[in-house]
């Protein structure tokens, strides 16, 4: 490993030395020693179809040959124009407005910044505040590290961030619908009036341990935010492009947000791209003879043609082959072999949704920073398993390629390395 690398979210003086990988095909990394590696977490929640899809890499070799980058403030393309299309007929009629930006955090920010100016431009300008969940992770950036729970994640960074009226949630998948929200419906009593918009993780609460939310709970804060004029932000970079069994949660839940954050398996989790959706009613705030009520978001990156070329390809395949019956097979196995597992471990919850299973462990240290974590990761890694445990919540969030076969042997392996 190059020592002039830093890595993310990496204590260096402790780690172990990255491996080095040298190709990737299906749901298998293969390092240069030769190690045929199942990626259990699908690189961070990205992977799709399994890596390296011929149709998503002809795609790319293609859009390089003809259009890598342009200005998206003054150019368009075929492959935005395509991709645009392509999520808004999967969107629900409202949901009509496409912005491209770069990676999740960054939809997150747009998504933020969309509404704070949507409100002042229609005249709330008391609407300055933003209600979000204690358990929360939007993304490293300010403001999504503010829209985010107060935690480890965070905490050097407090300064740069700004206040949001936060409310208080179990972590415990088992805790009830009025468990979920009751703190919820107090604080949008208190602070309706100031609030802009509500944020939240339909379903699944990614890095804060898997947290599966119940249904109606997140119907409900939809509902309640709509009764008090509330704008609502579904942030799915984590459970969109099928990881909860359907191609985005609100399809689960059959409930419309007013923006929508994309980004993570939206090109299949070969290139970096983020898409805000917005409203038509949203986007209409922002149309003026006034120069200065424009959204004043860009990056150099918008719109990035071969990124664009990527997601459409990624669409495609949703399309072409039936993904969503497989997604529904990964659940019922996933759903089995944790509940297997839990026999086995010292288990105090057992959370299952879509393609997403985890495990929370009853340990002494359950923090993100434990060395148990980093024992469970070096012992699966020898054996041919690539997890990331978050503290002591075991999961496995599998590429859609993943065979009944490859889950079994996964789940094995991850008992035997958490064997304490």
């Amino acid at each position: 490993m190059s020592t002039k690398i830093w890595r993310p979210y990496t204590q260096e003086q402790t780690a172990a030395p990255a491996l080095k990988i040298e190709r990737a095909e299906g749901s298998y990394l293969y390092s240069e020693s030769g190690q045929k590696i199942f990626d259990g977490i699908s690189s961070w929640w990205v992977i799709t179809h399994g890596h390296c899809r011929p149709e998503i890499a002809e795609a790319i070799a293609r859009q390089s040959k003809k259009v890598d980058q342009v200005l998206f403030a003054n150019f368009t393309h075929e492959p935005a124009e395509e991709l645009a299309e392509l999520l808004v007929e999967r969107m629900p009629s409202s949901l009509q407005k496409v912005f491209f930006s770069d990676n999740g955090s960054t939809a997150v920010e747009v998504a933020l910044k969309m509404a704070l100016q949507a409100c002042a431009q229609k005249g709330q300008e008391q609407k300055t505040k933003f209600l979000a969940f204690s358990e929360a992770y939007h993304g490293d950036t300010a403001g999504a590290m503010s829209a985010s729970g107060q935690g480890i994640y965070s905490k050097p960074y407090r300064k740069m961030t700004f206040d949001v009226i936060r409310a208080a949630q179990p972590k415990n998948s088992k805790a009830s619908v009025q468990e979920f929200i009751t703190d919820f419906k107090i604080q949008i009593e208190k602070h309706h009036h100031e609030l802009a918009a509500v944020i939240v993780e339909p379903l699944i609460q990614g890095a804060a341990g898997m947290i599966v939310w119940p249904e109606e709970s997140v119907r409900q804060i939809v509902k309640i935010a709509r009764e008090h004029d509330i704008l609502v932000i579904f942030d799915e970079v984590m459970t969109g492009f099928g990881r909860t069994g359907h191609l985005f949660a609100m399809n689960r839940l059959k409930v419309t947000p007013d923006l929508i954050c994309l980004s993570k398996g939206i090109t299949g989790g070969v290139l970096p791209l983020g898409v805000t959706l917005a409203t038509t009613e949203i986007f209409e705030c922002f149309l003026s003879q006034e120069k200065a009520k424009m959204l004043f978001h860009g990056h150099s990156f918008t719109g990035n043609a071969i990124s664009c070329a990527a997601a459409v390809a990624n669409l495609k395949i949703f399309k072409s082959e039936k993904v969503l019956a497989r997604l529904s097979e990964i659940e019922v196995l996933q759903s089995r072999e944790a509940s297997q597992a839990a026999q086995k471990l010292p288990v105090r919850d057992v959370r299952v949704c879509g393609t997403v299973a985890a495990l929370e462990l009853d340990i002494e240290d359950a923090s993100y920073t434990s060395q148990f974590s980093q024992i469970v990761t070096e012992r699966a890694l020898k054996e041919g398993l690539f997890i990331r445990p978050l503290g002591n919540v075991l999961y496995l969030l599998p590429p859609y390629s993943a065979t009944d076969a490859d889950l079994r042997e996964a789940w094995a392996t991850l008992v035997r390395a958490a064997q304490l």
